[in-house]
């Protein structure tokens, strides 16, 4: 009875050593993944911010007669400047640049603009208070605590606007304002490089500037924001509604504070991102190794001018079996033609892996001198376990600092992409190692970087 039963047993047992024996000799069959690389930039203006404190004063206020505020900032050619600030007397107008901003740089020159521009400032109607006259009127600036009735009612005329020297108030009543150079001086300084002060001063007299039909009246500047563009209109629109994102509450009260906070997520780099090239590998650092100088394959094209074919014609003629695939990706999703992926944009990538493998990724920040956004140099993991990462990879992005060129501040620097007159140009860096950049603002802000389905 021993006999048969052990006979068996060896049977079956070498049936499962051969069925077992097959499997592990098959190869894991590939997943495949479509990588996409989408730009995701929310910015609008390069820089915003208030001002609300006076030279020589320590706490916020209006600006009497002589008084002024100053704003330090940086900028670049084809770049412009707006601001508003209230005209205290009024229910809701302000002093602004026009909707576009003004220019800081002079034509082709490219000369910084240095010295008065008041010329270039106007009176607005924000329309979204009557307009009585000012310093007179019951829901006027200096009226309005005072009021029985509360705030004034909304104008009837709800779109921003200029007003001329004389205007037409909500009654009907025709009021003629002192011309803006008498009330309100602007002035641009260079400073040097790409530096910048803007000086906004009142220059009123408190008795011979502003006549209502109740004799002279003081003027005041309230706080206000500006904002850096490069292209758009940062705080309003001329002849359409306020935006109900805080001009209002300049316009109204003199406080900046609601139309800042709300520039704030809308102030930032969209840079656009350039053509690069991915890589599955199962080991190695593909593309850079962190702390090393660029290895002169291509790398320095990319980060300095978005060209990537140099690189991919590099790898190859790499022999590292640890490289299974490199690709090119230069096409947004919906276009024919190559190019970089602007905000809203996206480059989208097919490859196929097995567990083991890893993804590596580059491409440019387009308005740096040698910036790259890019995956560690050894790349992330396309698997946990067996199981594919299909999702987000943003997070374990970084910008990195390729060490070719001497980095300047994101587009205002005179070399860097969207500024420097031509590809290779920019003094060269003092630190020649790849390293993460000297930069705060987070990869997500500017990408959505994931793995799908196809």
């Amino acid at each position: 009875m021993l006999r048969p039963l052990l006979s068996s047993l060896l049977l079956c047992a070498a049936c499962a050593g051969s069925v077992g024996g097959d499997d592990m000799m098959q190869p894991p069959a590939p997943t495949t993944f479509r990588v996409r690389l989408a730009n995701i930039s929310p910015f609008k203006q390069l820089k915003s911010g208030a001002f609300a404190v006076k030279t020589g004063a320590t706490a916020p206020g209006p600006l009497a007669p002589g008084d002024a505020f100053e704003v330090g900032f940086s900028a670049g050619p084809g770049q412009k400047l707006a601001f508003a600030t209230m005209f205290g007397q009024s229910n809701d107008w302000v002093f602004a640049t026009p909707a576009s901003g003004i220019d800081l740089y002079s034509g082709d020159s490219k000369a910084p603009i240095s010295g008065d521009v008041t010329s270039q400032i106007s009176l607005y109607d924000v329309g979204t208070e009557i307009d009585e006259e000012p310093a007179v009127g019951p829901h006027t600036g200096p009226n309005q605590a005072t009021s029985g009735d509360g705030p004034g009612a909304n104008d009837p005329i709800a779109r921003v606007r200029k007003l001329g020297g004389t205007v037409m108030l909500t009654s009907g009543a025709m009021f003629t304002l002192p011309p803006v150079a008498s009330m309100i001086r602007v002035t641009l300084t260079p400073r040097g490089g790409t530096d910048f002060t803007l000086r906004i001063q009142n220059v009123a007299n408190d008795t011979s500037t502003l006549m209502t039909s109740q004799g002279y009246k003081p003027v005041r500047l309230s706080p206000g924001v500006w904002a850096l563009t490069a292209g758009g209109e940062a705080l309003f629109t001329d002849g359409v509604a306020d935006r109900n994102l805080g001009l209002e509450d300049i316009a109204e009260m003199g406080s900046p504070a609601r139309l800042a906070a709300s520039l704030k997520p809308l102030t930032g780099f969209a840079t656009p991102i350039s053509p690069g090239l991915l890589a599955v590998h199962t080991g190695g650092a593909p593309f850079f190794t962190v702390g090393e100088k660029d290895r002169g394959m291509g790398l320095e094209r990319i980060a300095e001018d978005g060209f990537a074919m140099p690189l991919r014609t590099a790898m190859g003629n790499v022999t590292d079996a640890t490289l299974k695939e490199v690709k090119l990706f230069d096409t947004p999703v919906g276009r024919d033609t190559t190019g970089p992926a602007k905000p809203g944009s996206a480059y989208e990538i097919e490859i196929s892996a097995v567990p083991g493998d890893r993804l590596s990724l580059v491409t440019m920040y387009g308005w740096s001198n040698d910036w790259v956004f890019a995956t560690p140099e050894n790349g992330i993991d396309l698997f946990d376990g067996d199981q594919p990462r299909f999702g987000p990879l943003t997070e374990e992005l970084h910008v990195y600092d390729v060490g070719s060129e001497l980095s300047e501040e994101p587009f205002i620097g005179p070399n860097t992409g969207p500024q420097q007159s031509g590809p290779d140009v920019g003094p060269l860096d003092t630190d020649t190692r790849v390293r993460i950049a000297d930069y705060t603002a987070p990869v997500s802000t500017h990408l959505s970087v994931s793995l799908v389905k196809p």
